[in-house]
């Protein structure tokens, strides 16, 4: 079972790109290696019941646009704490061979496929980085400049958050890189005035969420036989990102 092992902050800073750039001086201080992969922009497209089931019961499902690439994902919360999430991750590559609905069904039992609708989009100017640690240790480490709409729909909302990622080690070498990047070893500390604070875990909005039509079930079959899907419109705008980083660093 793939599971996912992740902290989640964000950015409270007038110079954000002042945190990343003494974030990975502080890991190269400790020992970590670190290697910037790229930056890309990722559309994703949050799905749901109208009794938010999903998100109720600590899931979440979601249509990622990268590139050229489709992606489905259902996420389950298996375990939080001490700000370390871990959920099992299921991913499917939409294709011509894929098979979106056997995969929804295995995924996501009990949950009318036909009454699932779209709950939030958000566009993401993700700024990567691979960390290396010892006895092997890697992490990714993502800088976003998110986009997205609150439940209403009334305003656009930016945020910029920070992602570490394990990629292999333990939860323990995890919580040890997070300690690493902190200059008082314990970042988004709760009532912490630092410049990263935790991200908490998603809670429904009382009142509302976007208000579109339905996805029938037969929606992904004929999303993943199109594999450029013409439903779906690669939207995303260049986002300010993380500028001014490359002069720094």
């Amino acid at each position: 079972m793939p599971i996912e092992l992740e902290q989640k902050y964000v950015v409270v800073s007038e110079r954000p790109w002042t945190v990343q750039a003494e974030l990975l001086a502080l890991l190269r201080r400790a020992g970590y290696g670190v290697e910037l992969q790229g930056e890309k922009v990722q559309r994703d497209t949050y799905y749901d019941t109208p009794e938010d089931r999903l998100l109720l019961g600590g899931a979440s499902f979601r249509l990622r646009e990268k590139g050229r690439d489709y992606i489905l994902s259902v996420k389950s919360l298996l375990r939080e704490g001490e700000g370390t999430f871990a959920r099992r991750e299921d991913e499917l590559k939409l294709g011509r061979e894929a098979q979106p609905m056997p995969f929804l069904r295995e995924l996501l039992p009990g949950v009318d496929l036909d009454a699932l609708a779209v709950t939030a989009v958000v566009v993401n100017r993700r700024r990567t980085y691979l960390a290396s640690g010892p006895a092997g240790s890697r992490f990714e480490l993502a800088f976003d400049d998110v986009a997205y709409r609150t439940p209403g729909g009334d305003r656009e909302v930016r945020e910029r958050q920070v992602e570490i990622e394990r990629l292999t080690g333990t939860q323990a070498d995890l919580e040890r890189l997070v300690r690493s990047s902190a200059p008082d070893g314990d970042p988004g500390r709760p009532g912490a005035a630092g410049p990263l604070q935790r991200r908490p875990a998603a809670r429904p909005a009382p009142g509302g969420r976007v208000q579109v039509p339905a996805c029938p079930a037969a929606y992904w079959d004929r999303l993943s036989r199109a594999w450029a899907p013409p439903q779906i419109k690669n939207a995303s705008r260049p986002l300010a990102g993380w500028d001014a980083f490359s002069s720094i660093l």
